[in-house]
């Protein structure tokens, strides 16, 4: 009869540890993961690494930390991203890391102040992130490509001033930008590192001039052509909202430049995949240099606000790029749209016989910039053949439609 009674209270306790571990299982449910464009733009941080290790915390074990060996940072300051916190299990939506796997990782900032991770994001391996890796590619807090083109409106003169990159340059394995006229420097060299910091290139030796992946308050020096230290930069915040006539931008950078010695200070504004918006001096004189317009990777930034009694566009379809498209390889094409209020989405590729080849975009978007991007694939990830193709956004009852070419 003991034996009996143990059998029994024994056939319990592991009824009740099935029956809590299959509750457990189904603790966690997520919807499909936004895409790479929205992931972005809502994550604190973003980056691809190794993991060197995972452990469970010393906090009750409530959550595992996963250290990394960095290889590039899109977002986020580099001081923080080395180590992502997640659930202690998939049941909680705990993320499963491999030790040496790279990972291309959305972390957020939670409450405790530090970045987490969970099975709910876009968190992956980058071997199976070829979609993300190609967004990725087009992702820069300063683009530097041959061609680009910031032109300002200098205030109160009315002056415009135009930066453009004329070629590049690859020294020691390091690929640099020049621009026929950076701020008050002919024929600078600037290259983006991949931690987030731009460089620029004086005579054989080179210094940092902004840190995306600086911790706000943190500070570096920059010296002119002579060597002779002249700044202090200080990053001050990463979320102003800056309005010019190339349109409004948001969760903006502002860097502080301050003048040694003297009251002739400056500070720079920047966005995302556009570059300075805007610049400001002080002084015996104050001038502002918002940007009028931009050519970014062959698209046009600028917005032609039209009259004010003009009924307000809702959205705006830009040039795919590159244009032509060369298919091969990894390769693809970059498709910008702006929307200006949260709105459902619909975007496109057609054939020039009007057949549908691929739905890139069918979602509930957030107003601002987003990116689609195709490969020259079909629905069934055949490849499209040569040809002119259309890509048609439908927000509501409006429809847009352009024309790319795709080659192989």
């Amino acid at each position: 009869m003991q034996k009996l009674k143990r059998f029994f209270v024994i056939g319990v306790a592991a009824l009740a540890i099935i029956i809590f571990n299959l509750h457990e299982a189904r603790a966690c449910s997520c919807l499909p993961p936004p895409p790479p464009a929205k992931a972005f733009a809502e994550a604190d941080a973003v980056f691809i690494g190794k993991v060197v290790s995972f452990e469970l915390t010393g906090d009750a074990f409530s959550s595992r930390l996963a250290k990394f060996s960095i290889t590039k940072i899109w977002k986020g300051e580099r001081s923080a991203v080395s180590e992502i916190l997640t659930a202690n299990n998939s049941a909680a939506c705990g993320y499963e890391f491999l030790i040496g796997e790279s990972y291309i990782i959305y972390a957020y900032q939670a409450s405790d102040g530090k970045l987490h991770t969970n099975i709910c994001t876009r968190t992956r391996p980058a071997r199976l992130a070829a979609e993300d890796l190609k967004y990725l590619a087009t992702a820069a807090s300063f683009p530097l490509a041959i061609g680009n083109t910031w032109t300002f409106l200098e205030k109160p003169t009315q002056q415009r001033h135009s930066e453009k990159i004329k070629d590049s340059l690859r020294i020691a394995g390091r690929l640099y930008f020049r621009f026929d006229r950076f701020r008050e420097i002919d024929n600078a060299w600037l290259r983006m590192a991949d931690d987030g910091k731009l460089f620029m290139r004086l005579d054989t030796t080179e210094q940092v001039w902004l840190d995306f992946g600086a911790k706000i308050g943190d500070r570096w020096p920059v010296t002119t052509p002579n060597k002779f230290p002249l700044w202090a930069v200080e990053l001050q915040s990463k979320t102003d909202t800056i309005k010019t006539a190339a349109g409004t931008f948001v969760q903006c950078f502002r860097f502080h430049f301050y003048f040694i010695g003297t009251d002739n200070d400056w500070e720079e504004w920047y966005a995302f995949n556009v570059g300075p918006v805007k610049r400001s001096h002080w002084g015996f004189a104050s001038f502002e240099y918002p940007l009028e317009s931009a050519i970014i990777n062959g698209v046009p930034t600028s917005v032609d606000e039209g009259p004010v009694d003009e009924p307000i566009r809702h959205f705006a379809l830009l040039q795919n790029y590159p244009n032509p498209f060369v298919a091969a390889g990894n390769s693809a094409t970059a498709i910008r749209y702006r929307l200006n209020a949260a709105t459902p989405v619909q975007l496109n590729i057609y054939d020039m016989l009007g057949r549908e080849i691929r739905t890139l975009v069918q979602q509930h978007e957030p107003a601002g910039e987003h990116v689609a991007v195709w490969d020259g694939a079909n629905m069934a990830g055949e490849k499209a053949p040569n040809g002119i193709y259309f890509y048609r956004l439908q927000i509501g009852k409006h429809i847009e439609v352009r024309k790319l070419v795709l080659t192989r």
